[in-house]
């Protein structure tokens, strides 16, 4: 090797060798930028003064929306997890849940009168309820009727329920038709607080949900 060639070679190792600690010095920053940013705990709901009342009145108010986030049920004999997407345009509404890899995934669109379930396989079938169909097809009692006030922490109105609050009459626990629904979490979005993560139970399924983007 020459004498021209060695320094050429040894000019571009350098220029090589120079690259990677900048880009090494610049993903660092990036990762501690992140960092900083992320917040150390769990941000409180902002709309805090409001009476129960108050709050049935908002959420009551609110029929269309866009939620997204994860879903877990466990039955006595299996489990099962899911990414999940709820839209509600007035009384009609479409639940999609995509398991791993596509495995297990369907999607339910509904309204009063009747409903539909597609399933990845390609199958479609209806019925009049999506409690019956669920569980004929799929083996679950997902209370989705309930769900469409439990999700907002509604009580389904004009039945029997027992509740309580946190210091802000936010929801904390619902009894109500078989089921213990226990609000862990809320979001502020807007001026309106909105369940964030939510565990449902009754004697034969146990239900877990967060909500990581509440639109509407």
């Amino acid at each position: 090797m020459s004498v021209k060639n060695y320094i050429l070679g040894y000019h571009e190792f350098m220029q090589i060798k120079l690259f990677f600690r900048l880009m090494v010095i610049i993903t660092s920053s990036l990762l501690l930028a992140s960092c900083a940013s992320l917040p150390t705990q769990p941000q409180p709901p902002q709309n805090q003064s409001l009476s129960w009342e108050n709050r049935v009145s908002t959420l009551s108010g609110i029929q269309n929306w866009d939620l997204k986030g994860l879903i877990a049920l466990r039955t006595a004999k299996n489990a099962w997890s899911a990414n999940w997407q709820w839209q509600q345009v007035k009384h009609t509404y479409m639940i999609s849940l995509f398991g791993p890899l596509g495995s297990n995934s369907f999607r339910l669109t509904g309204n009063p009168q009747n409903v539909l379930l597609e399933t990845a396989d390609g199958k479609k079938i209806t019925a009049a309820h999506p409690e019956s169909l669920l569980t004929e097809q799929l083996g679950w009692q997902l209370p989705v009727s309930y769900l469409h006030y439990w999700i907002r922490g509604l009580p389904v109105p004009n039945l029997a329920a027992r509740k309580q609050f946190d210091a802000y009459h936010h929801l904390t626990l619902l009894m109500q038709q078989g089921w213990t629904i226990r609000y862990l979490n809320y979001v502020s979005v807007g001026h309106t607080d909105l369940p964030s993560k939510i565990f449902l139970a009754n004697r034969a399924l146990q239900v877990k949900i967060i909500i990581s983007q509440w639109k509407f």
